[in-house]
This record gives structure tokens, sequence and C-alpha cells, in this order.
């Protein structure tokens, strides 16, 4: 192949690339299409079409067609007025047309002769009808998101009202089914990209924060190809943008033990009622960016910026189910284990009771094969025979793990009654966008998620007065999930029917998870 024929097929690929239609990038924007007539129902071509952002005065410019058709594609979310301007017409404006996730709204218009000066103003909203996508779902803004209830233990998802709410869907943020598909199928956006990492449509972990999120569509079928990579439904988040108004929000909640009934376990054993404290805050605030006497971001520079925490700290109290050592059996004094019944007699004719602790250090075959030892009396262990381990370990057993049931042999001590002991969220993010032009535009986001917390899965014994750990022999784990995302966008309008949209996102999540006691020097303390 020459150079010419080179350059041509060159050509050729960059022009198919930025002629893609515009539907192929509207994962997490919406578009107005429509035709335009003149009274007598003939199409108008080449009507300028210009559409306002009534929140930031971006405008977006098309024209129609020979056939009067448009299309005003990769839009944000929000809500828009629409301008038709062409000669021998009297301009038409629609006010008031709010546009939500993957919308296609259908805005047709019939022009009135008269001067280009004289204009019409209509203001309705936009159709609820959508007839030119296939797409099923439900849309939720912010305000039914923060106003609808929803418990925050655990944190707040904005997933779960999916699970309330849309037909097909069922689970949880952890394990989902969209009409019937496998768990971990779905596909879930942030701003347009991907936001799985590591486990396909697993968001809980990751979540950014309610305040930060400004619409939320579940797609659970007649979805478009662009949306690929999902064997269900789609999950679509769009977080806030600023505006030129100043505008923000703020929220506390919180759960503390001295508004529940003690339990009636609790009760028995004379126990208090258990520390149960959930704390949950968010503020989240944008507008222009301003740098006094330097820039002022009206109409061009935004940004929005969201924070939540959320605190854990339950230490629920089940029924007995630990079984440790006695106090007397530390010291050798194993005599509360020993009974009277009796199961046997051993080679040597003695008898066998149940419980009795036999001495490993007498140990003798007979002349007949037989093997026996002999019971340490009253099931008395010497102490000098323990070793300083075992007693250093017993001294740790006695201060720590004490049972809580005294003269119990077992299931004589407690473990807390639910399997994470402290949890911590923490959710960060910041959006800004800034409008060059009518032809350039540029946004992006980034996101930073922490979510420490001690898990207590593994079982074993339990310290209550060391609450963070469970005490030095606790089994108890760390694991902290931080997850990083970011998302950049640039859209160029080259023509009223030509747009190139691009984007590109990253994810990345750590998840380690050890012991509490993994950098503690256990054979220094033994």
């Amino acid at each position: 192949m020459n150079s010419h024929h080179r350059l041509r097929a060159t050509l050729v690929c960059v022009a198919l690339l930025l002629a893609v239609p515009a539907a192929l990038a509207q994962q997490d924007r919406g578009a107005f299409t429509g035709i335009v007539t003149d009274p007598t129902g003939a199409a108008v071509p080449n009507v300028k079409i210009t559409v306002r952002n009534l929140a930031t005065n971006a405008l977006y410019n098309s024209r129609t067609n020979d056939l009067g058709q448009y299309t005003v594609p990769a839009l944000p979310i929000g809500t828009y007025s629409l301008t038709f301007e062409a000669d021998g017409f009297r301009t038409i404006v629609r006010e008031g047309l709010r546009l939500q996730i993957g919308q296609v709204a259908r805005i047709d218009v019939t022009m009135e002769l008269g001067a280009t000066t004289e204009s019409i103003t209509v203001t309705a909203e936009t159709p609820l009808l959508q007839t030119d996508t296939p797409d099923v779902g439900l849309s939720l803004d912010n305000t039914r998101v923060i106003d609808l209830p929803l418990s925050f233990s655990g944190g707040r998802y904005p997933e779960n009202f999916a699970y309330k709410l849309t037909p097909g869907v069922e689970g949880n943020n952890w394990t989902s089914r969209i009409n019937g598909s496998p768990a971990f199928t779905k596909e879930v956006l942030l701003d347009g990209a991907s936001a799985t990492i590591y486990i396909t449509g697993h968001f809980g972990e990751s979540s950014v924060s309610m305040e930060a999120l400004e619409e939320f569509k579940v797609q659970t079928s007649g979805m478009s190809a662009e949306y690929g990579r999902t064997a269900g439904g789609i999950f679509n988040f769009v977080m806030k943008s600023g505006t030129n108004d100043w505008h923000g929000t703020g929220m506390y909640q919180f759960r503390n033990e001295w508004m529940n009934a003690n339990s009636f376990a609790n009760n028995f054993y004379g126990r208090p009622r258990p520390r149960d404290r959930r704390n949950n805050w968010a503020v989240s605030g944008g507008g222009p960016i301003i740098f006094p006497g330097l820039y002022h971001g009206k109409d061009k520079s935004f940004f929005y910026v969201a924070w939540e925490k959320y605190q854990d700290a339950n230490r629920g109290v089940g029924t007995p189910s630990v079984t440790v050592p006695t106090l007397p059996w530390y010291e050798g004094d194993m005599s509360n284990y020993l009974t009277g019944e009796v199961l046997g007699r051993d080679a040597l004719g003695r008898t066998v009771y149940r419980g009795q602790i036999y001495d490993p250090a007498t140990v003798r075959t007979l002349p007949d094969g037989s093997v026996v030892r002999d019971p340490f009396p009253g099931n008395i262990l010497p102490k000098s025979r323990m070793s300083s381990v075992s007693q250093k370990v017993a001294e740790i057993m006695k201060k720590h793990y004490a049972p809580a049931i005294p003269d119990a042999l077992i299931n004589n001590a407690f473990f807390p009654a639910f399997n994470t002991a402290k949890f911590e969220q923490k959710q960060f993010s910041i959006k800004g966008d800034h409008y060059f032009s009518a032809q350039h535009k540029i946004s992006g986001s980034y996101a930073w998620i922490d979510r420490p917390r001690t898990l207590l899965d593994q079982g074993g014994v339990w310290d209550f007065n060391d609450p963070e750990k469970g005490g030095p022999l606790s089994r108890a784990r760390l694991q902290k999930v931080e997850t990083f995302m970011a998302r950049l966008a640039y859209d160029w309008t080259l023509s009223p029917t030509l747009l190139n949209h691009f984007g590109v996102a990253f994810n990345r999540q750590l998840n380690p998870s050890t012991s509490w006691h993994v950098n503690e020097p256990g054979g220094d303390i033994l």
C-alpha cells in the first residue's frame, strides 16, 4: 500500500471514529430529538436550535436537516430550554425541560409564520413517555433518594432503593439479580464509566456519598449496544455538578444504646445494655469556581464536593456460646471435671471414671502387651509440670478471658452477637466542569472511599474490655477496603451533526485483610 492509500485509510478510520452515532455516548447523558414543521406539516430545514442549561447557562447548538429532523446528544442531565429560530418564522422557546440519565426526549415543534424577532415561549415538562428508546427501568433523582426512608445501618447505599422499587430487581448491594440473571452479572456505571473493579456489578464497597449523587437509574431491559459488559441490567449513577447558584446539603443521623431496650439474655445474666452507637453525617456543596480578584467562573467553571462519614461501634452480646477453662484449671486443679460415672476398667483392673486425666509420663506396656497410664490423683496436675509458655498463656487467659459463668464447664463465656465489632466508612468526592465554548466542554470527577472494619468471622475468644481488638488472643481481623475512582470527559462539537465524545476512567481498590495482632511480638510475649 502506497503512502497515498495509507493516508486515505487513516482519514477514513478517523472519520468513522468521529462519526459514531451520538447515542453511543449517552451512558451518563441525555439527548433531545424531534422534528420541526411549519403550520402545513411540511418539514422546515436549517432551523437553528440553541439548547441552554438553565443551571449553568452552557449552550449546545444544532440545526435541522433537510427532513426537519434534529438531535442534540450528550447533554448532562438537568433542566434545559430549547430555542428554535428560522427566517420567516417566529422564534419558539421551550422552557423547563428536565433531562434524565439515558433519556432521549422527543420535542417536536411546529413553527408559526412571522418575524424572527417575535417569539413564543412554552413552559412544559419533558414528556414522561419515552418513544425513541426501548429501555425499561426506573429513575430516581436526588430529591427522591434523600427523602425516601432508608436505614443507615452499615452506611447509606442508594442502590438499596432498586431492590425495593424496581420490578424484576431483587437482592442487596452484595448479591443482586435482575430479571433472573445470575448474581454479579450486572454493570454499574459512575459518570458514564464502568465502576467494576474486581467483582462484576459490585458497587457497595466503592459507592460515593448519597449527597454527591444527582440521579440514579436502574435499566433492566432494552438497553442499546453501548451498554456492554452485562448479562443482567445496568445501575447508572451520575454525580452532582456545580451551578451558577451556590447550593449544598447537610445531614446527621445517630443511634445510641440509651434508646434501646435490654435483651432477655442480658437481663437473665444481669448484664447491662451493650454499647450500640451509630453515627452518620454528611455535607456537600458547590457552585462557580472563584478566585477573588483573579477569576470568577460564572457561566464557565463549576465544582461540587461531598463528604460523608459513618461510624458503627456495636458491642452487642449474644448468649454464652464460647467455652474457656475455669480458673482452677490454670493452677492444675481439674477436679471439677472428674465425675463419679464409671466407664470401665483398665488393664490393671482399676476403675476408669468419666473426666479422669491421666499422666502421659507414666505410660508403660504390660507383659501381655497392654498399655496403661496412671491417673493424676484427684485430677490435680502439678504446676511444676507446666511449661513457662503454658503458664504465660494461662496468665493471659485469666486476665482477658475468665469465664463469665464460673461454675459452667462448657458455654461459659460470651462472644459478640455481630460479625463486625467496629466499622467506619469515609466517602469523599469532587466533580468539576468547565465550558470553553459551545463547541468545547470538559468535566472530571474524583472519589475516595475508605472502609476499615474489624471482622469476627473466625470465632475464638473475646475480651469485651478491649472492644477494638478483643484482647491479645482474639482472632479478630482488620479489613481495610480503600477505593480510588477518577473520570475525565471531553466533548467537541465539530458541526451540528458531528460530535466527538472522549472519556477515560480509572478505578482502583485495595482490600488487605490481616489479623489485628500481625505486628505484635508474640514470641517475646511468651
